[in-house]
């Protein structure tokens, strides 16, 4: 069918020939999402953190405080960069960021140990990065926790008991820890996936913002509508169908690096995963029309696009549950969908959840879309409208 024979195949040619002739068009199409998802991508690739730079200070010099700085060497989230005797030297590293934390071992630490008497080895952490000083503490004190389980283990035995019965002293109550969903606490399952998903959600509403403001700040707007025959919808139908059709490829293509090279588990839906990308793509595309139809600026829509994007990564649960939120909090941030698409995801990729649940989180991405639809109207009196063309 030729592109003039049909109002939605004109409007999509029309379209086409804009984003050829338009370089800015092509960057917010191919350009900028493709380097923002391989940026974010390899950026969050390494799945833990790993050896974290730590020091010890070892005043005992003994036989069992050489053996806690192995241990604490052998352990893969941390790194022994610097050793010394001096705590103040240890804490000029500190003050650097040299180091992110530093273990003293005190001294007469080995002879009140085997002399049955209670010691304590202090540890200095670094708590400005949340993440590395949960993880330096959690391996630090597990190190320290072997050690000292092995020695008391070691003492009970050399009083004559077996090693049943020593073990059952030594840790009468055995924890059986069995973590659900990410077994292997990777990080690329959850943190990579959510920032790859949030530069292409970002790039669609920044594209269809632009596109559809610069109808007005072009002043073209009645051009629009008389290649879509007055029809508002084949005007946004064909002006968005191109980016839709390139933006839906890019979500192929992160669903490549996660499931194909990644290996993240798809533990429930693929077919809810790629009908809730797009569904999002088309929502996130369709809160182009709120925030033009709410500013009838371009220069300040695009603005206000790029925050309502980026703060959806804050308030989505991700960094910080929502569970630990204020109410203020949880309630403002049922207003992104990237809040709901990401409930989605996890639900389906991680948790294996039913399709069923799916739906409703599909059925909230819905209500954005209904609600941007709602500005088609008012899109249109601006189109046809001289008194709104023209402003940045």
């Amino acid at each position: 069918m030729s592109c003039s024979k049909h109002p939605l195949w004109t409007v999509l040619c029309r379209e086409v020939t804009r984003i050829r002739q338009n370089p800015a068009y092509r960057f917010l199409l191919f350009f900028g999402p493709l380097t923002g998802i391989l940026l974010m991508y390899f950026i969050f690739r390494n799945s833990t953190v790993k050896e974290i730079p730590i020091a010890i200070v070892d005043k005992d010099h003994s036989t069992l405080s050489v053996k806690i700085g192995n241990a604490i060497e052998a352990s893969p989230d941390v790194d022994v960069v610097f050793q010394s005797q001096d705590l103040y030297e240890a804490r000029d590293y500190f003050e650097k960021g040299m180091v992110m934390a530093i273990v003293v071992i005190p001294e007469e630490t080995e002879e009140l140990v085997f002399n049955g008497a209670e010691t304590s080895l202090p540890v200095y952490i670094n708590g400005t990065n949340v993440l590395l000083a949960g993880l330096i503490q959690r391996s630090v004190l597990t190190t320290i926790r072997t050690v000292s389980g092995g020695i008391q283990l070691k003492k009970q035995m050399m009083e004559g008991k077996n090693t049943t019965d020593a073990m059952a002293r030594v840790m009468p109550v055995n924890i059986q820890k069995h973590l659900l969903f990410n077994p292997f606490t990777n990080y690329t399952y959850f943190l990579s996936s959510a920032m790859l998903y949030l530069m292409l959600y970002l790039f669609v509403l920044l594209s269809s913002v632009y596109t559809l403001g610069n109808e007005l700040k072009r002043g073209t707007g009645s051009e629009l509508l008389e290649a879509s025959g007055n029809s508002i919808r084949f005007a946004i139908g064909g002006k968005l169908a191109p980016y839709t059709l390139i933006f839906s490829a890019f979500a192929v293509f992160i669903n490549l690096l996660l499931y194909k090279i990644e290996g993240m588990p798809l533990n429930g839906s693929f077919a809810a995963i790629f009908a809730g990308q797009f569904i999002t793509v088309l929502t996130y595309q369709l809160l182009g029309l709120v925030f033009i139809g709410a500013t009838i600026n371009l220069r300040l829509a695009l603005s206000l696009a790029s925050a309502y994007s980026m703060m959806a990564i804050t308030f989505s649960g991700l960094t910080f549950p929502l569970e630990g939120m204020p109410l203020a909090a949880r309630i403002f941030a049922t207003i992104f969908p990237f809040t709901w698409w990401e409930k989605l995801f996890i639900s389906q990729s991680l948790h294996g959840a039913p399709v069923s649940e799916a739906l409703i989180y599909i059925g909230y991405l819905l209500i954005f879309l209904l609600v941007s639809l709602g500005f088609m109207p008012v899109y249109k009196k601006y189109l046809g409208n001289p008194k709104y063309w023209g402003k940045l």
